[in-house]
């Protein structure tokens, strides 16, 4: 008997089907190598004991339950992306090659949304925005600089949301999907010093409202680079704003309450508040090559940086080491020698490696995007794989209703 078992005789030992045993894989449930000489993945007997058994323990009665407690698991099943070692991979395509052919976002959104790619590049017609949407945003201004982003989200989100009956009935979940991530594309705007809404033009890509809406040309360079930033952030498997999406959605609730639960998720200090605590480490510095100093204190064993070390990558995450590279092609290597001191030197002292975050700060830097612009980028991407959670979500047919194990003294 081996430690390792193969991806069928996972399956058998665990009665699931192959994207259920990719899901424990993205979460760590159960470990998988390659083995040597050859292509095929093997997966450790151990984990997949442990998980069989504790299946077991939970499945007595499961089939007698009604339909609407039917997933009480703490896994689910998922076609959409696996966590590998390379990063995530969407509907089994590597987000760097995505990001290189076709890309747009526009594109791995329609893959994401409906598992077909295109290769000619998309761009969404784009339905009037409501005429009410500038007096809605305006009510949240604050002093400039201070206008929160995921709170215009959550508005845009309210002023075009529909009812679940009325967008099923009408079959618009897709359409609205587009205008929806158009619309956030527009709430770039209230960042820059004019805090303005920008509503999208027939013909434009999302990155082009990006780029207008952020004040920038929108050059060759320019869109190429949003467009990767986008599609690196569209999905990362069950985060937890994204399971947050999947449970409201298995209620029954229209598109916008689903997206309002994924971006107050997104907003905690794990996700949207990591991104801007790193921000804020390289914004404090008055000078770029002051930064190392400022930062001097956290770069020590038993520490964290904000920005450094996924629990999903030990060895790095691929996604940070991708948006690096393309902060550099934008300003090139020396313009972020600082950004690579500190780099070594946490590695060196703490084993920790860059993470998403990390690499979102330098490409904001690199274009010259206003302040909790890297955040903003990602909430605008993950608003892209947060639809397609909701889809999935509903065409599973079951409401998610964890069962809680009392523990009361």
């Amino acid at each position: 008997m081996t430690d390792y078992l193969t991806a069928s005789e996972a399956m058998e030992r665990l009665g699931v089907k192959q994207q259920t045993l990719y899901a424990y894989v993205s979460r760590q449930l159960i470990r998988r190598i390659t083995a040597p000489g050859a292509k095929r993945s093997l997966y450790s007997r151990e984990d997949v004991e442990k998980l069989a058994a504790r299946r077991a323990s939970n499945t007595p009665g499961a089939a007698a339950m009604p339909a609407w407690q039917a997933d009480s698991s703490s896994s689910l099943s998922t076609a959409l992306t696996q966590i590998t070692p390379e990063g995530p991979m969407y509907r089994g395509r590597l987000f760097s090659a995505l990001a290189a052919y076709p890309g747009r976002i526009e594109n791995v959104a329609e893959l994401l949304w409906t598992g077909l790619l295109l290769d000619e590049p998309l761009a969404w017609e784009h339905d009037d925005i409501p005429a009410n949407m500038e007096g809605a945003l305006a009510a949240l201004q604050l002093p400039p600089g201070q206008v929160p982003f995921l709170r215009a989200m959550a508005t845009v989100s309210i002023v075009m949301g529909e009812p679940a009956g009325k967008e099923l009935r009408s079959g618009s979940t897709a359409g609205l999907a587009r205008r929806l991530v158009c619309a956030y594309a527009g709430c770039l705007g209230m960042l820059t010093p004019q805090a303005a809404f920008v509503r999208p033009q027939q013909g434009e890509t999302v990155a082009h409202i990006v780029l207008r809406a952020l004040n920038l040309a929108a050059t060759p360079e320019h869109l190429a680079a949003i467009n990767a930033v986008l599609i690196t952030c569209a999905d990362h498997d069950l985060s937890s704003p994204t399971y947050a999406a999947r449970v409201v959605a298995s209620t029954g609730a229209g598109l916008h309450a689903c997206l309002l639960a994924s971006i107050a998720g997104h907003s905690g200090q794990y996700f949207g508040g990591s991104c801007d605590r790193t921000e804020d480490l390289w914004l404090a510095a008055p000078e770029p090559g002051q930064a190392r100093a400022q930062m001097a204190p956290g770069i020590q064993p038993g520490t964290r940086l904000p920005g450094f070390q996924h629990p999903l990558y030990a060895a790095g995450d691929p996604r940070a080491q991708f948006l690096l590279r393309l902060a550099e092609q934008l300003v090139g290597p020396q313009a972020l020698e600082d950004i690579y001191q500190v780099i070594r030197e946490t590695e060196t002292a703490t084993g920790q490696r860059p993470a998403l975050e990390l690499g979102l700060v330098a490409v904001a830097r690199a274009l010259g995007l206003p302040r909790r612009g890297a955040s903003a980028l990602w909430a605008v991407g993950r608003s892209v794989g947060w639809v397609a959670h909701v889809i999935e979500q509903r065409l599973a047919g079951q409401m998610i209703r964890p069962q809680g194990r009392y523990d009361g003294r």
